[in-house]
C-alpha cells in the first residue's frame, strides 16, 4: 500500500455528542497500521477528557482554527493557527477549547490503533441513543491504549478538580 488517499466528503463520521466534531481521516487500514489522522474540532470554551497516558501511542496536534489548550508534563500550551504539539508515549496530557472560536486540529497517532477507542465510543453512543460520560467511557478507553492519569483539562487553562472525573 504506497499511498492512501481520504477525500474530506468521504472520511469516516465519529462525531460525538455536544458538537464534538471527528472525521477519521486516515486509520489503520490505510496506513499498513503506522498512523491514524483524525480531523477533530471541539466547541469553544469546552473541557477536554481527563488527563490520561497512551504507553504505547505518540500524538502530534496541528492547529488550524481557534485555540487548542494542550497540557503535557505538567504544563498547558495556548496553541492556535498553524502551531503544532507533540505528546511522546508515556506522557501525562490532556487538551481543551479556549474561549472564542472552535478549536480545529488534525491529530496524528502512531502508530495507528487508537482510533479504535473513538470507533467503540462512537458506535455504543449511538446504540443507546444518548452521549456517554466518564463512568461509561473509560472502560473502553482502557482497552485502547489510554490510561486514567488525573482530571481533564478547563478551557481557562486549569486542571479540574479530581472530583470532576467521578461523575
Amino acid at each position: 500500500m504506497p499511498a492512501t488517499v481520504c477525500h474530506a466528503p468521504h472520511a469516516e463520521n465519529l462525531e460525538r455528542a455536544g458538537g464534538r466534531v471527528m472525521r477519521l481521516l486516515i486509520d489503520g487500514h490505510g496506513s499498513a497500521n503506522q498512523l491514524s489522522v483524525p480531523a477533530c474540532e471541539r466547541p469553544a470554551a469546552t473541557a477536554g477528557p481527563p488527563l490520561h497516558i497512551h504507553e504505547h501511542t505518540d500524538e502530534l496536534f496541528i492547529v488550524q482554527g481557534g485555540t487548542l489548550l494542550l497540557h503535557a508534563d505538567g504544563q498547558t500550551h495556548r496553541l492556535q493557527a498553524g502551531d503544532v504539539g507533540f505528546v511522546q508515549r508515556d506522557t501525562p496530557h490532556t487538551f481543551a477549547a479556549a474561549p472564542g472560536r472552535p478549536a480545529r486540529f488534525i491529530g496524528l497517532c502512531t502508530p495507528a490503533g487508537f482510533e479504535q477507542m473513538h470507533r467503540e465510543v462512537h458506535c455504543a453512543e449511538q446504540a443507546a441513543g444518548r452521549p456517554f460520560g466518564p463512568a461509561e467511557i473509560m472502560p473502553i478507553a482502557r482497552r485502547h491504549d489510554w490510561k486514567l492519569a488525573g482530571p481533564p483539562l478547563l478551557p481557562t487553562g486549569e486542571l479540574a478538580s479530581t472530583a470532576s472525573i467521578r461523575s
